[in-house]
């Protein structure tokens, strides 16, 4: 699924510290939101708006570094971009490269084969800054969905607030160059510049997360008007102080300035106990949170008794804030780790445990790393030249460490799939679906132990033969076999990627010239009228864009087909209830069946509720019963085309379930072949052991039939 506020891939990081003094609030603000993110982390269902710590951060970087950029261009007339941004990299890098390298090393010791690239890429990714970037691409990409949550996920709000500590400067020099070229006075004309920017992205997120909300999560277009607000409120406050120098009364009566003080606060906690991952973010959703940080910050620390300065004031409260930074880079390589090492999911204690720990990183991490590489001398460091090279060594290390990684993963996955192809181009008896076939039981010592492809490799094993990954219409491109031969007949697989998971069967009868293959295949998109799923419009009206582009082909090609096999991902979070999706199923194939050709559905395969590749990794030994699942958890969602095909005359259910369970459980291999590809599809190795069986299985409903024409 794609990757949003509700799967692991939303998280979030604080920005740098502003100079001593110390503003109290603004280390308050920085406490709060970092322990909105590590307990949302931690127990997302108490806290299920905590990703919302994200906005409270990037306002603060933009408050604090636009206040101290505006300070340096009035008082010297320009920016010094270089110290900028050597003062930047030695406040931030030394934590988030330990911690990166840290999560390399585990990766290396703890993390199965089979997940080693997605880590190390991001990690990567992390290192150089374009975390967020990597995130926003696999959130649309629907092959991507189902990737396990990597150890430096996290870091992508560090890239977004990287590449605005990149970009901001240039923004608020370029404002300075255009004051002094029009002979403006500086400070209107860079507040001018700033809100441009700020309106601009303001209206680009809220456009971007109705149309691609999965995309807009991380983009960094849709998340500077957060930094603007913060830079916003620096200009203005700048400007303001400098038409009351004479006055030292404060800007609000200290009882309002109270209580917009606590509403700041209490805002910021509702957001986190009621915001949702279903709320469309950042958008409008986000002017809560925003504004929020920004009432707090406009008011300081008033001077009523019954302000919140008691609760800011507090030694905790402060201490969280100075430590947030590495608080936040510390929580969250655990939470992936913990539960591979342990092998099961995390209870209570040993999420207490991880927040301790956490704790303790920390403190240590910015006494020991973070405040002598900041304030030190040794090496030069305080040199921009040095810095910067410091910068380039530690990202280079890191990327080569990822690079070594990544191309182990892939030559074991290269192992992997030669000895696949040799096993499969020399099929043992019993090998595969053969061992589930009716009959006498087939038993084949030869195959114990044997698992093909193994876990290195699965990710590589699908069905997505070229031509066959639609994206936003259907071509009759993805074909197999002789279409001009009269005698074979012609079969049309339709559907989503479950759909897909069918091919390997077909392709093989095609390829040795039993029948002419066609497909219209779409990853998340059913051969039906039901309301799409997923909540990202963009995704949505991508697959309906494609439902009309395949009835349109269908209309055309009709006298083509002799028959229809569909099959259908049995949803887990469906849009409609079991009669409406019936239904949508029940109307599609009516304008096949009603034109004489036969629709054959699939019932949905097993759905695993982990994925079984990751706790085969961790066997020593592998048998037929390794991973296995009880039958009568295999099924957990409702299945529609069952009773779909009740419903069409003209319609078949081809039910494959005997090939995959026994009668008490669902095996994660069988026959030697790795069944799973991930949670929800087959491996193509397994669907292709299956050929003979379905063929025979729609030969005797004589389905295979071709038509005259």
């Amino acid at each position: 699924m794609p990757v949003t506020p509700t799967s692991p891939a939303t998280t979030t990081g604080p920005p740098a510290r502003t100079p001593r003094p110390l503003r109290p609030e603004i280390q308050a603000l920085r406490a709060g939101a970092a322990l909105l993110v590590v307990l949302y982390h931690l127990w997302p269902g108490r806290l299920p708006g905590g990703f919302m710590g994200v906005d409270v951060f990037f306002v603060i970087s933009g408050f604090l570094i636009t206040s101290h950029l505006a300070r340096e261009a009035a008082s010297t007339g320009r920016v010094r971009l270089g110290r900028f941004w050597a003062r930047r990299a030695r406040r931030l890098l030394p934590a988030a490269y330990l911690v990166l390298a840290t999560s390399a090393v585990a990766v290396f010791v703890w993390v199965p084969q089979l997940n080693w690239a997605q880590n190390f890429r991001e990690i990567m990714s992390s290192a150089l800054y374009v975390q967020n970037w990597r995130l926003a691409a696999d959130a649309v990409d629907y092959l991507a969905a189902e990737n396990a949550p990597s150890v430096a996920q996290h870091y992508w709000t560090l890239s977004v607030e990287e590449q605005f500590y990149v970009a901001w400067p240039l923004l608020v020099l370029a404002a300075v160059l255009l004051a002094a070229r029009l002979r403006l006075r500086q400070l209107p004309t860079v507040t001018a510049v700033v809100a441009v920017a700020t309106v601009a992205s303001f209206a680009y997120s809220w456009w971007l997360t109705y149309e691609n909300v999965s995309y807009a999560y991380f983009s960094t277009f849709t998340r500077a008007w957060e930094f603007g607000a913060g830079a916003l409120l620096a200009l203005l406050t700048l400007r303001a102080s400098e038409g009351r120098r004479a006055s030292t009364a404060p800007l609000l009566p200290a009882p309002v300035a109270a209580l917009v003080s606590w509403a700041g606060l209490l805002v910021l906690l509702g957001c986190g106990l009621f915001l949702t991952g279903s709320t469309p973010f950042p958008g409008l959703a986000a002017l809560l949170p925003v504004l929020a940080t920004v009432a707090v910050i406009v008011v300081g620390m008033p001077a009523s008794r019954f302000s919140p300065r008691r609760l800011i004031e507090t030694r905790f409260v402060q201490w969280t804030g100075d430590i947030s930074y590495p608080l936040y880079l510390w929580h969250w390589p655990p939470i992936v780790l913990l539960p591979v090492v342990l092998g099961h999911d995390l209870g209570f204690w040993p999420r207490v445990a991880i927040l301790v720990a956490t704790f303790g990183a920390a403190a240590l991490t910015k006494r020991f790393v973070e405040d002598p590489v900041r304030t030190g001398r040794r090496l030069g460091i305080q040199r921009s030249t040095v810095t910067f090279a410091f910068t380039a060594v530690g990202a280079a290390a890191i990327a080569a460490a990822c690079l070594g990684g990544i191309r182990s993963a892939d030559a074991a996955a290269d192992r992997a799939e030669q000895l696949t192809a040799e096993v499969a181009s020399d099929a043992p008896r019993c090998f595969g679906a053969a061992s589930m076939a009716p009959g006498p039981a087939c038993d084949n010592p030869a195959l114990d132990g044997l698992l093909v492809p193994d876990t290195t490799a699965i990710k590589r094993d699908d069905a997505n033969y070229p031509g066959c990954a639609s994206t936003d219409r259907a071509t009759d491109t993805c074909t197999f076999g002789d279409k001009g031969d009269a005698s074979l007949p012609h079969v049309l697989v339709i559907g989503d990627s479950h759909a897909r998971s069918l091919l390997p069967p077909f392709v093989t009868m095609a390829e040795q010239g039993r029948i002419y293959l066609a497909a219209q295949v779409k990853g998340g998109c059913t051969w039906s009228t039901n309301p799409h799923p997923n909540d990202d419009r963009a995704i949505a009206d991508d697959c309906y864009t494609w439902r009309d582009s395949v009835a349109t082909w269908l209309d055309a090609n009709a006298d083509d087909i002799d028959v229809i096999v569909t099959g259908a991902l049995a949803h887990p979070r469906p849009a409609t209830g079991p009669d409406d999706q019936v239904a949508g199923f029940a109307e599609t194939w009516r304008t096949m069946t009603g034109r004489g050709i036969p629709v054959v559905a699939v019932r949905d395969n097993p759905y695993q509720p982990a994925n079984t590749n990751e706790c085969l990794a961790r066997q020593s030994e592998i048998t037929s019963s390794s991973c296995a699942l009880p039958r009568d958890e295999a099924f957990p969602n409702y299945d529609p085309l069952i009773k779909a095909t009740e419903q069409v005359e003209g319609s078949t259910l081809l039910d494959l379930t005997s090939y995959y369970c026994t009668d008490s459980s669902c095996p994660a291999v069988i026959g030697g072949v790795n069944v799973y590809r991930d949670r929800s599809h087959i491996s193509k190795t397994y669907m292709t052991t299956m050929t003979p069986y379905i063929e025979r299985l729609l030969d005797q409903d004589d389905l295979l039939t071709p038509r005259s024409r």
